[in-house]
Formats: structure tokens, C-alpha cells, sequence
């Protein structure tokens, strides 16, 4: 989101800033350059296997609708955003400019008496609960239906747009809490600008038993992912996980694993954040926090009044290995799992990620990420992830 200042007129003689206008660049995610082949085999397997899979949309219509500001004090500060309506589609390039969205942003309150002006350490970003989605069949053997009375059916037909609805929750509208490794300013002088990486990798959950597939409902999955790059940096997503393939997945795993996933996402080339499971066999138990952010809890800044914030040690260091830690909540003061992994950089690739779950992890040499050094562990879980997009 690129910010263009707007003076306003004042009393006395001066003016003074009253706000500042905008946009929200929606860039697309992590992508894997091109479409995958067809396979009868796959679909001939999806109509016989029983269970609980992950879908990634080929296209999705998502409407954003507000964007809220956070300062440290947890006090914030709205924009609304109209027309806002970006078509998400995966068979495009890695961080295309899906969509730019023009906003207002008031600085100061109408009597001049309060100003917004300042620091900001997060977002809320909102959009509708209703999303369009398309499902091409002939690549995933799952494919949206308009004419099914669950809207998904079996087989290889390429699919219409259905509504999507998000479970889970009431309201016409669903929030994302987005925290930054450091805040932004926004202030007279300056045009801080933001992008909002947009993911629907395996998002969706739909449950598949005897040949009929069927929306899993409340199933507490993200069917949107989003991740915040404030600043002038091009923001990047890459995702990894034990499927073979970024069509549907089944939710049990490929040859005996579980099913993990990795998401991690980077600004400028450097890792910002990375998110996976929320249950890792031997390492999470679904209870805990499963985000990290490339910074040291202790020097975040706090988010609100429960005294959640970023953290998590995210780093890259320079043999390429990704290293974080989970905590057991968004305050820091104890954790789950320590995490390690090799970073690759082609599609196809596949690496060892190695996790511990520890109540404790070690600090950082430099005090602020694991990018000064790759921490040892104790492994207690082990996977073979692939990367399936960048």
C-alpha cells in the first residue's frame, strides 16, 4: 500500500495536514510459474480415497473492505476501501500487483485536537466472508460445481465460480491481525507504503467420503493468508510441504507422514515470516502459537493490551539455513518448538526440516535472529518438505 500526503486546510493561516490518501497493493503470493499436468492416476485416487483434503483455489474473487492501523498503545485508526474487490489467480507469477485500492486516512480529528500521526506496529485487514472460488478439476480431480447442492463434485471438469462461504464465525466479514517485525511511521513528511501478500496454497478444507466431496465446516483453517510488508520492500512468499503437489492434498499425508506445510514469507530477499501447521507430529500440539517473525519478542513492540507481539528469532543465515522458534502464545515468555530447515530455491527441491519441541530455546548470537547463526537442536520430529511454490 503506497501512501501519497494530502494537506488540509486550517484556521490561522496554516495548514495542517488532516490526511493522507492511498492505495493498498495486493500482490500475489507464492506461485509455481506454471500449471501441472493432468493425471488421470490422481483423479481416479481422489474418487477412491476417503478424507479430509486441502484445496488451493485456482481463482478467487476476495473483497477487502477495511484496513485498520495499530499504534503500540493498541489504539487505531481506519481506512475503508472501496471497489476493493481483487481476483486472486494462482496461474500467475510470484508478487504480481493483483489489485491497488485508494483509501483515506485521516491524520489528525476534525478539530485538529487529536493527532493519528506516528508509529504504527500492525494491521487489521478485513474482507468478506462470502469468496468466490474456482476449482479446475482436470488439474486437482476436485472441481467446483454450481450445480451440486455441496458446490464441489469429483472428477475433471474445470469448474465454475461457487460462493465460498467461511465457517466459524457471524458477520458479514472476516479479520486478519497482522503484526510487524518493526514499526512504520506515517507523518507529514513521509510516504510510507505497505504491500499485502496475498496465498491460498491449500487453504480450504473439503471432505471427501465415498467419491462425494463436500466443504469442511468450522474447520478453523485461514482460507485467506496474509502477510503485511510495510516500507518500500517487494514482498514474497514460498511454500513447502510433504504433498507432492500444490493441487489437492490429502489432510493424512503421502507415504505415512502427516501432512506439514511451510509458509514463509520475505521482504527484500530476507525472511520476515514464516507459519506452518499448528500440529506437528512430535513437535507442535495444535495448542500453541505456529508464526515466528524475524525478531527478538523482547525488542517488538507491543500490540495490544493482552501484551501480544511479534517474535520468534526468524533468520536466514549465511549457509542458508532457515532457522525460528514457536512460542507458546503471542506474548513470549515461554515456547513450544525449536525449527530448522535448509532454504531452497527451485521449485521441486526437497530438504530435511527438523524441529524440537523445547520450552526453551537458545538466543540468537546477535540477540536479534538466528540470520547470525543456526541454532542446534534435539530433533523430536522430522519431514521431507518440498517446495511447491516461490
Amino acid at each position: 500500500m503506497t501512501l501519497a500526503l494530502l494537506a488540509g486546510a486550517t484556521g490561522c493561516g496554516k495548514e495542517q495536514t488532516k490526511s493522507v490518501s492511498g492505495k493498498a497493493s495486493i500482490v500475489l503470493g507464492a506461485s509455481s510459474g506454471v500449471t501441472q499436468t493432468p493425471g488421470i492416476a490422481r483423479t481416479n485416487q481422489l474418487l477412491t480415497t476417503d478424507g479430509t483434503w486441502r484445496l488451493s483455489p485456482n481463482q478467487a474473487k476476495i473483497t477487502f473492505t477495511q484496513i485498520d492501523f495499530v499504534a503500540s498503545a493498541g489504539n487505531s485508526v481506519s481506512a475503508s476501501l472501496s471497489d476493493c474487490t481483487v481476483t486472486y489467480d494462482r496461474s500467475k507469477s510470484s508478487n504480481t500487483n493483483l489489485l491497488d485500492c485508494p483509501f483515506t486516512l485521516q491524520l489528525t480529528s476534525e478539530d485538529g485536537g487529536v493527532s493519528y500521526k506516528g508509529s504504527y506496529i500492525g494491521i487489521y485487514v478485513y474482507y468478506k466472508r462470502t469468496i468466490p472460488i474456482l476449482l479446475d478439476g482436470t488439474l486437482s480431480g476436485i472441481y467446483s460445481d454450481a450445480s451440486s447442492p455441496t458446490k464441489l463434485s469429483t472428477g475433471s471438469a474445470e469448474g465454475q465460480f461457487i460462493d465460498y462461504e467461511v465457517g466459524g464465525g457471524s458477520g458479514e466479514t472476516l479479520t486478519a491481525q497482522i503484526y510487524f517485525n518493526a514499526p512504520f511511521t506515517i507523518s507529514d513528511n513521509e510516504t510510507p507504503s505497505i504491500q499485502i501478500v496475498t496465498d491460498m496454497i491449500h487453504t480450504i478444507l473439503a471432505q471427501v467420503s465415498d467419491g462425494e466431496a463436500s466443504f469442511q465446516t468450522n474447520s478453523g483453517a485461514t482460507p485467506v493468508e496474509l502477510m503485511a510488508i510495510p516500507g518500500f520492500a517487494s514482498g514474497h512468499s514460498e511454500f513447502y510441504s510433504t504433498s507432492p503437489t500444490i493441487e489437492s492434498a490429502l489432510q493424512e499425508g503421502t507415504d505415512g507422514q502427516s501432512y506439514v506445510y511451510v509458509r514463509a514469507s520475505y521482504a527484500d530477499g530476507k525472511p520476515v515470516s514464516i507459519k506452518t501447521n499448528g500440529y506437528i507430529p512430535g513437535c507442535l500440539d495444535g495448542v500453541g502459537v505456529s508464526q515466528a517473525f524475524a525478531v527478538n519478542p523482547a525488542n517488538a513492540p507491543v500490540q495490544d493490551a493482552a501484551g501480544n507481539k511479534a517474535g520468534g528469532f526468524l533468520g536466514l543465515s549465511s549457509s542458508g539455513t532457515l532457522a525460528w522458534a514457536f512460542g507458546s502464545n503471542f506474548q513470549w515468555q515461554d515456547y513450544a518448538a525449536l525449527f530448522v530447515m535448509p532454504r531452497l530455491t527451485t521449485v521441486g527441491q526437497t530438504a530435511q526440516m527438523q524441529c524440537q519441541a523445547t520450552s526453551s530455546v537458545p538466543l540468537p548470537t546477535d540477540g536479534a535472529t538466528y540470520g547470525s547463526g543456526s541454532p542446534s537442536l534435539s530433533a523430536t520430529g522430522s519431514f521431507q518438505l518440498k517446495l511447491l511454490a516461490i
